[in-house]
């Protein structure tokens, strides 16, 4: 048996901007998941595509696909070149299909799916230009974010906002800033949890959840780009992940609110849901297609596949037999 793994490299665009770690880390992780599913007898062939060759795609033969294309944002047209390229060689892949991804592609229309779903998320609004009308029902504090982009680029301190005065002048701002549309939503103070789904034979499961621990409270708690991918920022050791504890009431919320948005959505093999809880009420900020995946304790599902005694090659190779079963 042959796994390929497709994985994409940095645009020339990403290469300029000061985000770049956010796309690099990519071929790092191809590398990690090719030596874990080495290490389970089948043969991997690393696949890495950039804008120029991603017509390459193609010519790949293998028996699966395992695909790491995490082109986003400004280069969301190529992701989703990419993906349907990937469709089309009419091998298994890992992962939503197309149609999924195509429908959940940026956050905006996550936000929308959850919402027809039924399925709490904090209260949001979309900024195009900045000249809409602020909607007069947020409980503030509320948060600003891209509307295109992952990897908690654009989220500083700054991006919280408390009064409902300052907010229309701060979107201008940020989305001039960032040359894209952006959308402020009620900002969740309170836990902060990373749920893994994953299938097994079919089935969706959802493992025992992380949980990100913030040195600072209240609206200090959040991820910034800087905490996540600078390492000589001081906001980077301002937070640690490790297994939650939760009463039963929460790990049951917890768990239920996350097969709804797996099962809703339609995802398959793999999935993280970014949840925070006021109180005991958690609120789905991202349902994750394509999650960042490596053997880090630093990463939530990390944490959450060894709690239960997985290895790091045992979750990938479960991801692929997942992905291989619905083919079969």
């Amino acid at each position: 048996m042959k796994i390929a793994i497709i994985y994409s490299l940095p645009t020339r665009r990403a290469l300029v901007t000061p985000f770049k770690g956010a796309d690099e880390d990519t071929r790092d992780s191809a590398l990690e998941i090719a030596e874990a599913i080495k290490s389970k007898g089948v043969d991997v062939l690393l696949v890495p595509v950039s804008e120029d060759t991603i017509n390459e795609i193609s010519q790949v033969k293998a028996d699966c696909i395992f695909t790491l294309i995490e082109w986003d944002g400004m280069d969301m047209s190529l992701f989703l070149k990419a993906m349907n390229l990937i469709d089309q060689t009419g091998i298994p892949y890992t992962g939503s299909s197309l149609s999924v991804m195509t429908a959940l592609a940026d956050k905006v229309k996550m936000k929308e799916a959850l919402d027809l779903a039924g399925i709490p998320t904090p209260r949001w609004q979309l900024f195009r230009d900045g000249t809409e009308l602020v909607r007069d029902d947020f409980y503030y504090p509320v948060i600003m974010k891209l509307a295109l982009t992952h990897c908690s680029i654009g989220l500083t301190r700054s991006a919280v906002i408390d009064e409902r005065e300052d907010l229309a002048s701060q979107v201008k701002k940020h989305i001039l800033m960032h040359h894209q549309p952006i959308y402020a939503e009620e900002f969740i103070e309170g836990r902060e949890f990373q749920v893994t789904v994953i299938e097994e034979k079919g089935v969706p499961i959802v493992l025992p959840p992380a949980e990100i621990v913030f040195k600072k409270g209240g609206k200090d708690s959040f991820l910034t780009y800087e905490s996540r991918w600078d390492e000589k920022h001081p906001d980077y050791n301002l937070s640690s992940v490790k297994l939650a504890s939760v009463p039963a009431h929460l790990a049951k919320r917890l768990r239920d609110v996350s097969l709804d948005a797996f099962r809703s959505l339609g995802m398959k093999d793999y999935s993280r849901m970014d949840i925070r809880s006021r109180g005991e009420e958690p609120f789905i900020l991202e349902a994750n297609t394509n999650p960042g995946l490596g053997d880090s304790d630093d990463y939530g599902m990390t944490v959450s596949y060894k709690a239960v005694g997985w290895t790091f090659a045992d979750f990938c190779w479960k991801i692929v037999e997942s992905c291989l079963m619905r083919a079969a």
